[in-house]
């Protein structure tokens, strides 16, 4: 099922600080958390993928940063999520999940330690704002969407370039390392981490009283000398497949558990209450419902279905692409029944079935030699 562009109104949603930057003619946008981002703007996407792979990219993401603070700000954030969150030290980060009281997972994202006085949480897409906000309950804590607006910078000679805008060397900012710095006379949060499984960092604004236009042209004049190039979410897609990175909304929604989509690690069943515990306490931790699927075929794409070889429905692919490293098709494929690695399918195309194997995430560097 091929990808559908329909025409909208821009004035109901929110335009990010570097919109004008990416604003073209032949521009495509898309929706994700109220936020206006840049799909696909015209690039040669092949070529801006061996940019990603061999230099460095720019990218405006729609991510949204909620602040939280108060003297409960730990035990708020530990009903929250099913990770401890006391191991989250100043100046690092943590991936996290929260799940509803089913187990099922409601939210992903990052969260950031920049300081004594404040935890960021980088939501993916959804309205987890009002739902974390009903379980405050008796806890002196606030958690807020302080109008913070992300860019990452993704790529092998991304951290030169970060040395080159904030000072910040590569040796004081260890991998899900955070610090917070000065850019252009404006403050900002970074952290070495990201959407495609390359080195990058994130940098996340406090407010959104900066000039966006100007942030943007510092970031590619310092990162000229590293190959840096400003891209699209085209590029990023591709990577963020290989490398096995979900998407909230896309891949995974709450009717899947941590479990079932290869997340049981960040479940800390000695954690003695969060929010979904009691359910989870009692699944199966060999589930595996949410695996990658290679065709040689067929480049797979959203909603294409999956059938057993007796041709028995077996799931869906949630997304796809052209892997350029791997020279073929890949995709993540949400399944109706758990599979190992090694389980042939076949997707139903317009042109007859295509086969295909369930292959372990992820699809490149399963051996985590890339340095990030």
């Amino acid at each position: 099922m091929s990808r559908r562009y329909i025409p909208v109104s821009d004035h109901r949603f929110r335009k990010s600080p570097f919109f004008e930057c990416n604003d073209r003619d032949d521009t495509l946008y898309g929706i994700y958390n109220n936020r206006l981002y840049p799909i696909s703007s015209g690039i040669d996407t092949k070529a801006h993928y061996a940019n990603l792979r061999s230099n460095c990219c720019l990218y405006d993401v729609p991510e949204t940063p909620l602040r939280i603070t108060g003297k409960d700000s730990l035990p708020f954030l530990e009903k929250l999520f099913t990770r401890s969150i006391e191991k989250i030290k100043i100046g690092k980060a943590g991936y996290a999940v929260a799940c509803n009281d089913k187990g099922g997972v409601i939210m992903d994202g990052v969260l950031l330690r920049p300081n004594e006085k404040e935890y960021i949480y980088v939501q993916a897409n959804g309205d987890f704002l009002n739902w974390a906000s009903a379980q405050r309950q008796s806890y002196e804590a606030e958690i807020e969407d302080f109008d913070s607006w992300v860019l990452q910078v993704q790529g092998p000679t991304s951290l030169a370039v970060l040395e080159a805008i904030s000072g910040v060397s590569e040796s004081h900012l260890p991998y899900y390392g955070v610090t917070e710095v000065d850019i252009i006379g404006n403050p900002f949060i970074i952290s070495r981490s990201g959407w495609t499984g390359e080195r990058g960092f994130e940098i996340y604004s406090r407010g959104s009283n900066f000039d966006g236009r100007r942030l943007w042209a510092h970031i590619l004049e310092k990162g000229a000398r590293h190959g840096l190039v400003a891209s699209d979410v085209s590029s990023m897609h591709v990577r963020r497949i290989e490398a096995g990175i979900l998407d909230y909304g896309t891949d995974i929604d709450s009717s899947l558990n941590p479990f079932e989509i290869g997340l049981g690690r960040l479940v800390h069943l000695d954690k003695r209450e969060f929010i979904g515990r009691d359910a989870l306490v009692n699944t199966s931790r060999t589930s595996l419902r949410l695996v990658g699927i290679t065709c040689d075929e067929h480049d797979p794409e959203r909603g294409d279905l999956l059938t057993m070889e007796d041709g028995t429905p077996a799931g869906t692919i949630t997304a796809g692409a052209f892997s350029y490293t791997l020279e073929r098709g890949i995709g993540f494929a949400r399944l109706l029944q758990p599979a190992s690695d090694g389980t042939n399918f076949f997707i139903n195309t317009s042109s007859g079935t295509k086969p295909c194997i369930s292959v372990d995430l992820p699809f490149i560097d399963k051996e985590k030699l890339l340095v990030r």
